[in-house]
């Protein structure tokens, strides 16, 4: 009966995460180096639980069956692989909480390191039996040292804690809570099995954690402009039509960016180079705001930004953007220069105020400064082809 439940939790678990590979897999519109990471971490899981699988099935029905050095291989390649599962988890959580790739793949080059250690003490486990030993007739029996292991399968938790609360203020809530709620029912499953001396819940409970995992992703997805990565117009629908709702007077600072002569570039330069335009332009602006601020793609080539107005110069931040922006043209790394028009105002909820009205005033406000820059723009070429005019006729009346 013991046995029955343990497979019928065992096939549950091989299913979900089977359809999380598939599914993911498929979805190349997503972070590449997270999607990576995110496979790696199913297929280590599912590898695992094979071998746990086999484990069980060799330890307590047909251990008479058996070679006593392939039962421990089995057993000793489930404990390496396993620890290697839950600390690519944390490689998974430090990009999901930081988002670098940089950093993330030094700790790799860091957690591999850590795992080559761990499975050199497994293999010398055979001789010396401290972490477990199988008798001449197939029987198991844990080790002195066998603590190690359950301290090294919870260390990955700990790490994964650490981070949230060095990266709180980078974190959104959503974001935080997915993560604990994680940690929670893969904690209960893998605490409940050291308990009961099993392994009949940490992976239901760790297959269960990861499927609300990938819900969040692919809702996050959802919200991403695929062109640009940045959150696209359904993320800033939602969130000023939760902003609508609010009762409590909270201020907002609203920002929208249009990028200048966006056309001209498509039509001159094609639209791969157009693409390549509007992709600079909404890097520049994650560059230069906080990840609990909301920066997406409005429309076309014109991008938003908003956050709260206690917490955000706006102002400061569009300097830094316009500041960045006439870096990269002094670089000239494209073959075209980038200019941008915007507007801002501050919103206030719970007044009654229509939060579309009040998006067409910003857009307005981007538009005025948008014939701003043009007047002076026209204004500045009228000066300078003047002045080219003045200076011929000056020649020609010298030469006369």
């Amino acid at each position: 009966m013991t046995l029955s439940i343990y497979i019928s939790a065992v096939i549950c678990s091989f299913l979900t995460l089977a359809l999380i590979i598939f599914d993911y897999s498929q979805k190349y519109n997503t972070d590449s180096f997270q999607r990576r990471l995110m496979i790696s971490l199913l297929v280590m899981i599912f590898a695992s639980i094979f071998l746990d699988f086999l484990r069980r099935i060799f330890v307590d029905l047909y251990e008479d069956m058996i070679n006593r050095n392939i039962l421990y291989l089995i057993i000793s390649s489930c404990l390496v692989l396993s620890a290697c599962s839950f600390f690519t988890g944390t490689a998974f959580f430090d990009y999901f909480i930081n988002g670098s790739k940089n950093r993330t793949k030094k700790y790799i080059v860091a957690v591999c390191a850590f795992m080559a250690l761990y499975a050199i003490s497994v293999i010398l486990n055979l001789p010396f039996g401290y972490y477990f030993s199988i008798s001449s007739s197939n029987i198991y029996t844990p080790g002195k040292l066998q603590i190690i292991q359950s301290l090294i399968n919870y260390l990955p938790a700990l790490i994964i804690t650490i981070n949230i609360l060095l990266a709180l203020k980078k974190l959104s809530r959503l974001q935080a809570v997915s993560i604990i709620f994680f940690l929670l029912i893969s904690l209960s499953g893998l605490t409940a099995d050291n308990i009961l001396e099993t392994t009949f819940f940490i992976w239901p409970c760790l297959a269960a954690a990861i499927l609300y995992l990938y819900f969040f992703i692919i809702k996050s997805d959802s919200k991403i402009d695929s062109l640009t990565g940045i959150g696209n117009r359904y993320s800033f629908n939602e969130f000023i039509n939760k902003l609508s709702r609010q009762t409590a007077k909270e201020k907002y600072v609203v920002a929208i960016i249009d990028l200048d002569h966006f056309k001209e570039i498509n039509d001159t330069l094609g639209h791969l180079e157009g693409d390549n335009a509007l992709r600079d332009i909404a890097l520049i602006i994650k560059s230069c705001t906080r990840k609990t601020d909301l920066a997406a793609r409005f429309g076309g080539d014109e991008f938003v930004l908003t956050a709260r107005a206690e917490n955000v110069n706006i102002q400061r931040i569009i300097d830094r953007i316009n500041e960045a922006v006439t870096s990269q043209n002094q670089r000239k790394i494209r073959p075209y220069q980038l200019y941008m028009s915007y507007g801002y105002d501050i919103y206030t909820t719970g007044t009654g105020q229509s939060i579309q009205s009040f998006i067409a005033h910003v857009d307005d406000l981007m538009f005025k400064h948008k014939e701003s820059q043009r007047k002076i723009n026209t204004t500045a070429i009228t000066a300078k082809l003047e002045s080219l005019q003045a200076s011929q006729q000056n020649s020609g009346d010298k030469n006369a």
